[in-house]
């Protein structure tokens, strides 16, 4: 285990060392890496991009304060347990706050994180939202998005280093090149989550099970186990790399010069593999470490029934899969991705070590598309791990064609980075212009101290909350409100007991003017209505209420005027949420700025913002009925 540690931690560092001497070019992939996946990270801090980003990160704030409330080793564990699991996402998320946590502790403010406690998830977040310190909010999303950013540049260089390894230092130049240039990777990199980190030690299993093909190094082989494990406890799905560990112990037996015996019956070998693949998976996950074996077998298991039938739009999981590739990698890349598979095929009957990466390549590919295609739905981040695999079979087949035609290789190249480049510098560029970023700076600046603004969409990544302002919302009414709550439609339609200065409507609030949704269409079950409310879909309702309310607003019946307004203004619901012709799917592959589904990151479009202010006394639009 010595050699593991700090013999292949040395050799790493050292080969790191000797690439960024060694090849000019990869300073400057790295710095290409660094300015795309960095560009503007900080957008929307102190609010969240997605839910799963607010709950990675307030599960980190909630363990230290439970700790700094009882401090001592007992209240570890109920900190954990309290949480949802994550896996190895909380040390990550733990290492993000650790500097804020240091500022707290020498500023005398680590009570603060006492606010953050396990009730965070019962009883909502907006009382603790004004209750603690802003730069609390600010500095441990800037830290954990920071960090995310620099595991992404470690998956480039991994990438970069797995082409060589597989072929030839051109490779792996376009390899990271073009993992550099894939929108659906720098949308992950500008999030906190598990995908980047569980992607950077699964290029780490690809490129030590290939290490491993090739020399025989038993410590490799037990350090790829290791990795392996801890990348299935960040995420699931990098459960394949089982399999290609499994794999490369057997391409390990035909390498010219070895004893396919001896390679082959290794028992030791084995036994320590499956111990140290274990035991990182089981310190991987702090729940494990807390509460026993049975939360990661419950996790197992409910991972795989959250995965199916989560749909919006009701489709075959093809075109989702086709979406997804489409914008997570723009059109031109989409075509050469699959010219990429197709040139790897004819790779494989060869006995080198570059037929054995391809065979590992497309292994890995190929599993992660027989799982995807059983699921109901398949959102752009389930794809990340698949990315850099395409982007690496596609840069060898550039390189092999290097030998037979010099000109159309570098022509085919040429047009690959700039339309890559175009696709996802304009997605990139959303992130210094978001509509809902320009609500916030608008309101700031134009709305006076202390002004009320009521919001009917209260999940903080759906609209715009100032700190400085008071805001009106359901969610607030009903904690307030005792054991008789208002229902929805009698709070909003109660509007001129509220007067507030402003009003804010979004995207999702001005769907409901549309007549198409196929929740409203459709005579599902309750059980179809309240999924498809839960995923922002206007209720089926012969009375659609909701939308006579927003009309009224717009209408100046409540003497409301439109102040301001951000980001393109948004059809009206006309077929978004419905499986669209194979020319909508194809401009998928053309604006990266496309609609999202489920909890990925809104961009320009769900990002519409519509700011109303009251211009005279509150009126009545005569709508009260519940």
């Amino acid at each position: 285990m010595r050699g593991i540690g700090g013999g292949l931690l040395g050799r790493a560092k050292k080969r790191v060392g000797d690439d960024l001497t060694t090849d000019p070019y990869l300073r400057y992939i790295l710095l290409l890496a660094t300015v795309l996946a960095g560009f503007w990270f900080w957008h929307g801090i102190p609010e969240f991009a997605t839910i799963d980003e607010r709950w990675r990160l307030i599960d980190a704030l909630a363990a230290v304060g439970t700790v700094v409330d009882d401090p001592g080793f007992s209240a570890i564990r109920p900190a954990i347990l309290a949480q949802q699991p994550a896996g190895a996402t909380l040390y990550v998320n733990l290492l993000a706050v650790l500097p804020v946590a240091i500022v707290a502790l020498v500023t005398g403010q680590l009570d603060a994180f006492v606010e953050f406690n396990p009730q965070l998830r019962t009883v909502g977040l907006w009382q603790f939202r004004t209750g603690t310190p802003e730069w609390i909010w600010t500095g441990s999303l800037f830290f954990a998005r920071l960090l995310t950013v620099v595991l992404a540049i470690g998956c480039v260089y991994l990438t970069y280093r797995l082409g060589r390894a597989m072929r030839d230092r051109t490779t792996g130049r376009l390899a990271a090149v073009l993992l550099s240039l894939t929108w659906g990777f720098l949308i992950m990199a500008h999030e906190v989550s598990e995908d980047i980190p569980a992607l950077f030690f699964l290029l780490l299993v690809f490129y030590l099970a290939l290490r491993y093909i090739e020399t025989g190094d038993k410590a490799v082989y037990l350090a790829g186990c290791i990795a392996g494990g801890i990348a299935i406890a960040f995420k699931l799905t990098a459960g394949t790399s089982v399999i290609l560990l499994g794999l490369a112990y057997i391409l390990r037996a035909r390498r010219p010069g070895v004893n396919p015996r001896d390679a082959l019956l290794q028992p030791r070998l084995l036994v320590m593999a499956i111990a140290c693949g274990a035991g990182a998976i089981v310190v991987g996950f702090p729940e494990v470490l807390a509460a026993g074996p049975e939360v990661l077998i419950e996790r197992v298991a409910g991972g795989g029934s959250r995965s199916v039938g989560v749909a919006a739009p009701v489709a075959p999981s093809w075109w989702w899969l086709v979406r997804g590739y489409l914008n997570g990698l723009g059109l031109p890349l989409f075509v050469g991705a699959i010219g990429g598979i197709a040139a790897a095929i004819g790779r494989l009957r060869e006995r080198s070590i570059e037929a054995d990466a391809t065979i590992l390549l497309l292994v890995g590919l190929g599993m992660y598309l027989l799982v995807y295609s059983r699921w109901g739905y398949v959102r752009l981040h389930h794809l990340l791990l698949t990315f850099p695999l395409l982007a690496l079979l596609l840069a060898a087949a550039l390189s092999r064609l290097r030998g037979h035609s010099q000109r159309i290789m570098w022509a085919l190249v040429a047009v690959l980075f700039v339309t890559s480049s175009a696709y996802a510098g304009v997605g990139d560029l959303h992130y210094a212009t978001t509509p809902r970023d320009e609500a916030a700076e608008w309101l700031n600046t134009n709305a006076p101290d202390n002004a009320t603004m009521e919001v009917y969409r209260s999940r903080f990544r759906d609209a715009t909350f100032p700190r400085d302002m008071q805001i009106n919302s359901y969610r607030k009414a009903r904690m307030t409100a005792g054991s008789d709550p208002p229902t929805r439609i009698q709070w909003m339609n109660n509007l001129s007991t509220r007067c507030p200065e402003f009003i804010q409507l979004t995207y999702w609030d001005l769907v409901h003017l549309g007549t198409a949704s196929p929740i409203r269409a459709d005579s599902g079950n309750q059980k179809q209505v309240a999924d498809g409310y839960r995923r922002g879909l206007p209720p089926r309702s012969p009375r659609p209420k909701r939308a006579e309310h927003v009309r009224s607003l717009l209408t100046g019946q409540y003497n409301y005027t439109v102040a301001a307004e951000f980001g393109p203004q948004p059809p009206m619901w006309p077929q978004p949420r419905t499986q669209t012709s194979l020319l909508d799917l194809l401009k998928t592959g053309v604006d990266p700025w496309t609609i999202t589904y489920g909890d990925d990151q809104d961009f320009r479009a769900e990002q519409y913002t519509l700011i109303l202010n009251r211009t005279g006394q509150c009126g009545s639009a005569g709508n009260t009925s519940p």
